[in-house]
C-alpha cells in the first residue's frame, strides 16, 4: 500500500474514522458491513486510509486508498484529479501499432513538436472511435483513456491549438514529410484516386470561404479540401483552398506536389463529379491521364448506348471475364462543347439492371395505385415528379396507367453505365482500374465524417487548415487499422469497438492488466506488426509516466515494409543455397585432378594408437559386457 509521506491532509471528521494507537497511529475507515444470506450482516471492513503525523495529531499522511475513497477531499487538498480505477488502453494499442506499422506519429510529431503532436493523435483517436470532430466533448469522452499526452484537455485548449498553435508552415512540412515517406514504402508510378468536396462555413474571420457550388445547395459561403489515396485506399496528401476555386486546378496543384516529393502519378481515378468539358480539357492540357465515371447523358454516351447498347446486352462476345458485366470501347467525343475523341467504355450490369427495374416497378405501382384511390375518394392524384412521364392519369375514368413506351425507354438503360478515359484499354482493364475506387470511397466516407459532416466550425484561416491536417492523420491511423482488419476478414468499427473494451485496473497506485484479449485482437495486432507484448508496454509506460519517468512511445519499426520486400522479377520458386537434390559433381576438379570421395580412402587402416598416446579401442560395446538387472 503506498502511503504519501511527502503529503498532509487533516483527518476526516467523520462516522467510521477510528485510530490505531497500537499500530503506528494508523487511522482506519470502517465500511459499514455487507449483508450475507447465510450469515446475516459479517464484521465491518476495515481500511487504512493514512498514519497521523508526529508533530500533528490532527493531520496525516495520507494512503492510496484516502485517495480513492475520498477524491473530492484529495482534489480539494491537492488539485489534483485521482487516478481512475479503470483506464481504456485499446485505442492507444492501435495507435502505436499504427505508427510501428507505417511511421505516422514519428512524422507527426517530428513536424509540429512532441507537445503538439501527441495532442493531435490523441484527437485523431477520439475522431476515429466516436466519428467526430466536436471538441467540446473531448474532455469527457476521453478522460479514461491512455493517451499520449497523459491529460484530457479540454476544449478551449483544443481550439487555442487549431488556431494559434499550428502554423501553415508546420503543416506544410508535414505534408512534405508524410509523400515522402509513402515513397520510401513504395507509393510512386501510380494511379491516384482524388476526390473533392466542400463543406458549409459557419465561422467568422476565414479567408478561404467563398460562394461556390455548395454541396448542401444553400446560398452560403463554402470552403473546399481534396483528398488524393492510393488505389488500395492509403492517404497519400490532402489541400484545402478556396470554396470558388475550380477542382481541376487544385488537382494539378496536388499533382505538382507530389512530383516535388519525388512521386510520380501515372494517372487519376476521378468520380462523377469531375465529368465535364472544363475539367476534362484541362487534364488535356497538363498530360494527365484519367479515368472518370461518365455522368448523366452526354452527347457521346448517348451516341454509344444507340449503337452498342442493345448490342452487348447478355452477349457472351463482350462479357468480361470475372465478372457480371458486358463491355465495349468506342472511341469518340464525349462533349460536344470539347472537341476532341475519348475513349468511352459501355457497361452493362445484368444484375444491376435486374434490381434496378424491380425497384422502379416497385414503386410506379405504389404511386399509381395511390393515384387511383384519391381520385376514387374525390382527392387530387398527385404522382411523383419523377414517374409523371411513366404515369398516364384518366381522372374521368379515375383509373391510370403506365406508360410503356416511355416506361421502355427507361427499362432498356437500367444497368448500362460509361466510363471515359485518356487512353486506350480493354474493358476489364477499364473496370480493375475503377473499381480500386472502392476502398478509397469507404476512406473518403470516414474522412468526411471525422470532419465533421459538411460544416466548418472553427474560427479563423489557421483553424480551418489545422482541422483538415487532424482530419487527414485521423484518417491515415484508421487506414492502417482498416488494412488489418481486412487481412483477418473482420469489420474495421467492430474491431475498433472490441480493442476499446481492452481495460487495465488500479491496483494500490499502480495499473495492472489482465490478459484477456481474443483471437480478433490479437490477430489485429499482428496484422499491424505488432503482438501482446505492446499491451504489457503500454500499461508500463501508463505507470513510469505517473512516477515521472519520461516515457517514449513506440516508433516504427525500422527497414522496409513487409507488403515492400523485393522478390525475384519472375517469381520462381526460391531455393535453398548449394547444390539441387539430384545434383552429381564431375568426374575432375576445376584444376583438372580427378575428383575423389571425402573420408578416409579405401584400404586405410587406422593407428593402433590415438593421438594422445593411448591404446585405440574399437567403438561400441565392450566384449563380455552385459547389462545387469535392478534389484
Amino acid at each position: 500500500m503506498a502511503v504519501y509521506r511527502d503529503r498532509r491532509v487533516p483527518i476526516p471528521d467523520i462516522t467510521g474514522i477510528t485510530i490505531n494507537r497500537g499500530d503506528n497511529n494508523r487511522v482506519l475507515y470502517v465500511l459499514s458491513a455487507p449483508y450475507d444470506n447465510k450469515v446475516g450482516y459479517t464484521r465491518p471492513k476495515r481500511i487504512t486510509i493514512g498514519y497521523v503525523c508526529e508533530d500533528d495529531t490532527t493531520t496525516m499522511y495520507p494512503t492510496n486508498k484516502y485517495k480513492t475513497i475520498f477524491p473530492a477531499k484529495w482534489e480539494k487538498s491537492f488539485n489534483e484529479t485521482p487516478l481512475p480505477i479503470i483506464k481504456k488502453m485499446g485505442m492507444n494499442v492501435l495507435g502505436q501499432a499504427a505508427n510501428m506499422s507505417c511511421g505516422i506519429g514519428d512524422v507527426v510529431c517530428e513536424a509540429f513538436g512532441n507537445s503538439a503532436g501527441k495532442k493531435m493523435l490523441d484527437y485523431a483517436l477520439y475522431s476515429i472511435l466516436y466519428h467526430s470532430d466536436v471538441s467540446s466533448q473531448f474532455e469527457a469522452r476521453m478522460s479514461n483513456q491512455i493517451l499520449y499526452s497523459g491529460k484530457a484537455y479540454s476544449d478551449s485548449s483544443y481550439s487555442d491549438l487549431f488556431e494559434r498553435g499550428l502554423t501553415k508552415d508546420q503543416i506544410l512540412a508535414f505534408k512534405k514529410k508524410w509523400a515522402m515517406q509513402c515513397k520510401k514504402d513504395g507509393v510512386d508510378g501510380v494511379w491516384l484516386c482524388i476526390d473533392g468536396s466542400n463543406d458549409d462555413c459557419e465561422s467568422e474571420g476565414v479567408e478561404l470561404a467563398e460562394k461556390g457550388h455548395a454541396k448542401s445547395k444553400r446560398n452560403v459561403e463554402i470552403v473546399s479540401f481534396t483528398y488524393a489515396v492510393t488505389p488500395g485506399g492509403k492517404p497519400v496528401t490532402f489541400d484545402v483552398y478556396r470554396g470558388g476555386l475550380v477542382d481541376a486546378k487544385e488537382m494539378q496543384a496536388i499533382i505538382d506536389f507530389l512530383s516535388e516529393c519525388g512521386i510520380a502519378v501515372e494517372g487519376v481515378i476521378l468520380d462523377r463529379g469531375y465529368c465535364n468539358a472544363k475539367a476534362i480539357r484541362f487534364l488535356d492540357s497538363k498530360g494527365i491521364a484519367y479515368v472518370i465515371m461518365v455522368k448523366g447523358h452526354p452527347a457521346g454516351f448517348e451516341r454509344t448506348v444507340a449503337e452498342y447498347g442493345k448490342k452487348i446486352k447478355m452477349n457472351v462476345e463482350w462479357l468480361v471475364e470475372g465478372t457480371t458485366l458486358f463491355g465495349i470501347q468506342a472511341k469518340c467525343r464525349l462533349f460536344e462543347e470539347y472537341e476532341k475523341d475519348d475513349y468511352i467504355t459501355l457497361f452493362y450490369d445484368f444484375l444491376n439492371a435486374g434490381e434496378r427495374i424491380g425497384k422502379l416497378l416497385k414503386n410506379l405501382y405504389k404511386s399509381m395505385n395511390l393515384a387511383i384511390e384519391n381520385m376514387k375518394h374525390g382527392k387530387k392524384a398527385v404522382v411523383d415528379e419523377k414517374y409523371k412521364k411513366l404515369i398516364c392519369l384518366d381522372e374521368v375514368n379515375k383509373t391510370a396507367h403506365l406508360a410503356k413506351a416511355e416506361l421502355q425507354k427507361v427499362m432498356n438503360e437500367k444497368g448500362l453505365y460509361s466510363i471515359v478515359s485518356s487512353k486506350e484499354m480493354t474493358p476489364a482493364q477499364v473496370n480493375a482500374l475503377y473499381a480500386s475506387r472502392n476502398v478509397s470511397e469507404t476512406q473518403y466516407m470516414f474522412i468526411k465524417s471525422q470532419l465533421g459532416y459538411g460544416k466548418v466550425r472553427v474560427h479563423f484561416t489557421q483553424g480551418v487548415h489545422s482541422r483538415f491536417a487532424l482530419g487527414f492523420i485521423a484518417s491515415v491511423i484508421r487506414y492502417e487499422i482498416e488494412d488489418a482488419s481486412r487481412k483477418s476478414g473482420h469489420a474495421t468499427n467492430d474491431l475498433i469497438n472490441e480493442m476499446n473494451l481492452l481495460e487495465m485496473t488500479n491496483i494500490n497506485g499502480t495499473y495492472a492488466y489482465v490478459h484477456t484479449e481474443n483471437r480478433r485482437q490479437l490477430q489485429l495486432l499482428e496484422n499491424l506488426g505488432a503482438n501482446s507484448d505492446l499491451l504489457d508496454g503500454v500499461v508500463c509506460d501508463e505507470n513510469n509516466r505517473l512516477n515521472g519517468r519520461t516515457v517514449v512511445p513506440r516508433h516504427r519499426k525500422p527497414g522496409p515494409k513487409k507488403k515492400f520486400k523485393n522478390v525475384p522479377n519472375n517469381n520462381s520458386e526460391r531455393k535453398k543455397p548449394g547444390p539441387q537434390k539430384g545434383y552429381r559433381h564431375g568426374e575432375l576438379n576445376k584444376d583438372a585432378t580427378p575428383r575423389k570421395k571425402p573420408g578416409p580412402k579405401p584400404g586405410t587402416k587406422l593407428g593402433a594408437y590415438n593421438k594422445d598416446g593411448s591404446e585405440r579401442k574399437k567403438p561400441g560395446p565392450k566384449p563380455a559386457l552385459t547389462r545387469k538387472s535392478e534389484v
